[in-house]
């Protein structure tokens, strides 16, 4: 009898450690110039004072296969700072030619990754905290007038369950498609605005590099570190 107990003890730690191990993802380097990881889409919501930058300002990004919205994968929740957007640089001529670039820093965020793609086992989604994320924007003008606006994104995140992983270097470009305030019609398929907002800016979000990989317990290196190389 006592041998039975230990056999089905065994049996019980050997498959709960294999599921914890399976929810745990497949390190790799993944992009969309390899097909690895799908385009997306995002929104801005304008959650506070109506308008770009502000503070409380919450983004909404998922990926988008040309047909489907967040199949894929999604990060969502991030607000900005209290600090809100804050110029860097410019350079104009003139006639009013030319670009303003600011830096912009997000709290909180969620992301999910399906269990159905490369990274992951078929049965397990990975989901997690976002940990940093930054963007730096170059809003471009015509003749006084802004015209177009290209973000470049980072951040990095933790993976709920398996703390011996981390998603990071993700790099993305993302271009202004539409704003609320420009008269045009809200095109279809973008992510939803967050915090019950009908006011933001949609996105196309393109060129994605992520890595996931797998901590080494004697790396000395930090998130400021971390954020310090893509300031």
């Amino acid at each position: 009898m006592k041998s039975v107990i230990v056999l089905c003890v065994l049996a019980l730690v050997t498959v709960t450690a294999a599921g914890a191990w399976s929810q745990c993802p497949i390190s790799g380097i993944y992009s969309t110039t390899t097909g690895t990881i799908s385009a997306g889409r995002a929104s801005e919501a304008w959650c506070g004072e109506v308008g770009p930058g502000r503070h409380g300002n919450t983004e909404n990004a998922s990926s988008w296969d040309g047909s489907v919205l967040g199949a894929q994968w999604k990060v969502w929740g991030m607000y900005i700072d209290e600090t809100g957007a804050f110029e860097t640089g410019r350079s104009f001529d003139a006639f009013g030619n030319g670009w303003i670039d600011y830096e912009t820093n997000y709290l909180g965020g969620e992301f999910w990754l399906s269990k159905d793609h490369i990274w992951s086992d078929g049965v397990h989604d990975l989901t997690g905290d976002i940990v940093y994320y930054n963007i730096g924007t170059r809003v471009s003008y015509a003749g006084g007038v802004p015209v177009g606006a290209t973000s470049n994104i980072f951040f990095t995140a933790s993976f709920d369950g398996c703390p011996g992983h981390m998603l990071e270097y993700v790099i993305t470009n993302a271009m202004l498609v539409w704003r609320s305030d420009s008269g045009a019609p809200r095109p279809d398929n973008y992510p939803d605005m967050l915090c019950g907002a009908n006011n933001g800016e949609l996105f196309d979000v393109c060129c994605i590099t992520a890595s996931i990989r797998e901590v080494v317990a004697a790396e000395e290196s930090s998130w400021g570190e971390i954020k310090e190389l893509y300031k």
